[in-house]
């Protein structure tokens, strides 16, 4: 790692550290409503909870949508996005998408209705759920192909994507489902109880890895973790993120409450720290300077 730091700069014509400007809170509530719909539908199929499944394809299918193009310059041209499915996750992502809206749908009203024989049913369940997991998991991917930021450039991306994804997935299947699936069911209450406190921790663990990874890779990551820790976006991170969205959460989970209200709290909180750490990963996020001074 190089010794030399330089300060924070904006649009000065000066050499030093400057801001991921290009993604904000708008595409973070994207992916956001992306993640927790996509994780709500993954755990409610395989209990076959229609309530669940029908919240998490909603958040997806049009909330994701509706923040994204609020994001976009020119929406109307939103449909290049996918011509580079080959070498760009943003178009897989969206092929993922489209999986999971066509095939979620299809698999929701065979749940109902049972228009498929079992071979066409189980074919349309997979490719929901193929679906759903990309667009789970392909933000960390998106982020990790950035090399030149270091906050971003590490293979942990694409676990704490996933994490979050079936994190959320799991807290809103317990808080929708235990006054109706779940109390005749304990063995899965107690699961997904488990599952959501092994969640927290890995989480925690993963988020502790990326910020020592980023600071040791080099002096930009380091002058971001130091943003997270002591500046700017303290609040945001040590706050929302670790107080709430981890520590908060996995205090109240470890109580085993299973009333709505412990739920309901769960499910906030945890909801808060997953927003927060989109948004400190795309506002805290800094370029290497593209030139340096001579270190002879």
């Amino acid at each position: 790692m190089s010794l030399r730091t330089y300060e924070i700069v904006g649009n000065e014509y000066k050499v030093g550290y400057r801001k991921q400007e290009a993604w904000g809170w708008k595409i973070a509530l994207a992916f956001f409503f992306g993640d927790v719909g996509a994780g709500t539908f993954f755990i409610s199929a395989f209990y076959d909870f229609m309530p669940g499944m029908i919240f998490g394809w909603i958040l997806t299918t049009f909330f994701k949508p509706a923040a994204l193009f609020m994001h976009l310059g020119q929406p109307l041209r939103f449909w290049r996005a996918i011509v580079n499915v080959k070498t760009a996750w943003i178009s897989r992502g969206i092929v993922g998408a489209i999986l999971f809206t066509g095939f979620g749908f299809l698999h929701m009203v065979n749940l109902k209705w049972a228009v498929f024989g079992p071979g066409v049913g189980s074919i349309v369940f997979f490719l929901a759920m193929a679906g759903t997991f990309i667009v789970m998991i392909y933000l960390g991917y998106v982020l990790s192909h950035s090399p030149s930021l270091p906050l971003w450039n590490t293979g942990l991306m694409p676990l704490i994507s996933i994490v979050y994804g079936l994190m959320g997935g799991v807290t809103m299947t317990l808080l929708f489902g235990v006054n109706s699936f779940l109390a005749d069911d304990p063995a899965a209450l107690h699961f997904l109880k488990t599952a959501e406190l092994v969640l927290i921790v890995v989480t925690f663990i993963s988020i502790l890895s990326m910020i020592h990874g980023a600071a040791y890779k080099s002096s930009t990551g380091m002058a971001t973790v130091l943003q997270l820790l002591f500046g700017e976006y303290r609040k945001w991170f040590l706050g929302y993120v670790i107080l709430i969205g981890i520590i908060g959460a996995g205090l109240l989970a470890m109580t085993g409450s299973v009333s709505v209200f412990v739920l309901l709290l769960v499910a906030v909180a945890e909801l808060i720290g997953d927003f927060g750490l989109k948004m400190v990963l795309f506002k805290s996020a800094l370029y290497a300077p593209p030139l340096s001074h001579s270190t002879i």
